[in-house]
């Protein structure tokens, strides 16, 4: 089976009570962010563990200490934040918010950033911005014209739900020894969080009414598109690449894919990779090593509930079954 390469996971840790050394790490982290020092317990301690899992970033910070720290704008990054004690005061942009514990936020995006923390221990995830801008395009919103109005949840219902998917995606890039963090895996649980995200604080796509409407997609681009989804169904494909590929805007792509087969691009990539997972299933051998698992999460179903639920609608049993009768193994066994 292809496209099952693992995604290479780093780490990068400190733990010290030293301050030049923790200044020296965020030096060489962070580039032209700069940390100061405003009060330490005797036996103070920083700790601070890094781990990179393709394009998503999850940091874990532990700290005993009061400091400032200077941010430098993110441009290339989105950052969300868990804060689990102490507390923090966050500014930039034209916001303002402090942070408690079991407070979600987000960082300022493309302006510097000056977090004034106290005892601050917080859990934050990073995923490209690009990811973040892609999902709004297809809600026909601009890159430039999108921003975020508030960079904590809009109500405690949505913070509840932000804080099952945070958590749920922290903890799988955190886990050693990862058996399923495909690339295609990993891309998903990214635009996942890209799309609770643009649910959960509010935002420009939030006001589409003011948007204009699509416009018209000729058949020929639409059949560019569906073969380029046919060409690359393992790939990550963004909307943004495939309006690109057919010639048309983000938005009347996602018009046109709609009448034409009620779904929206990525729904339809879905169904696709739907068959190449039965595909798997029924062309099993013994020996081969597939299993329901490893086979969902090729074709980058991250839930294998979900994938059980959606496959069991089509197919009329559920992929257990299906290869346990190509492997010749009873329903009991």
């Amino acid at each position: 089976m292809n496209g099952q390469q693992l995604v290479e996971i780093r780490r990068d840790e400190l733990s010290t009570r030293d301050a030049d050394e923790t200044v020296e790490y965020v030096s060489k982290i962070y580039v032209d962010n700069k940390i100061e020092f405003r009060s330490a317990a005797p036996r103070s301690n920083v700790r601070n563990t890094m781990t990179r899992c393709g394009e998503i970033m999850a940091t874990e910070i532990r700290s005993t200490i009061g400091y400032v720290g200077h941010l430098a704008p993110l441009t290339e990054q989105v950052y969300f934040e868990q804060t689990l004690g102490g507390s923090c005061r966050m500014r930039g942009g034209g916001h303002d918010i402090w942070q408690q514990r079991h407070d979600f936020s987000m960082y300022p995006m493309d302006a510097p950033i000056l977090a004034e923390c106290q005892n601050h221990d917080s859990n934050i995830l990073h995923i490209p911005k690009a990811v973040l801008l892609d999902l709004t395009a297809q809600s026909g919103i601009d890159a430039r014209a999108f921003r975020f109005e508030s960079l904590v949840p809009i109500d405690p219902r949505r913070q509840q739900f932000w804080a099952k998917l945070f958590d749920l995606v922290h903890r799988e890039v955190t886990t050693a020894d990862s058996l399923v963090m495909t690339e295609l895996l990993v891309q998903n649980l990214s635009r996942s969080l890209a799309a609770a995200a643009l649910a959960v604080f509010p935002n420009s796509t939030m006001d589409l009414e003011r948007q204009p409407g699509p416009a018209i997609v000729t058949a020929s681009a639409l059949e560019r598109a569906v073969d380029y989804l046919h060409a690359h169904p393992a790939r990550p494909v963004t909307i943004a690449e495939l309006a690109a590929h057919a010639g048309v805007s983000a938005r009347a792509l996602q018009y046109a894919f709609r009448n034409r087969y009620s779904a929206t691009p990525l729904e339809y990539l879905r169904r696709l990779r739907l068959e190449h997972a039965h595909e798997d299933l029924v062309t099993a051998i013994p020996g081969d090593g597939r299993t329901v698992g490893n086979v969902a999460a090729r074709w980058g179903f991250t839930q294998s509930g979900r994938f059980t639920q959606l496959y069991t609608r089509v197919y009329g049993q559920p992929p257990s079954r299906t290869l346990n009768a190509r492997l010749g193994v009873s329903a009991d066994g």
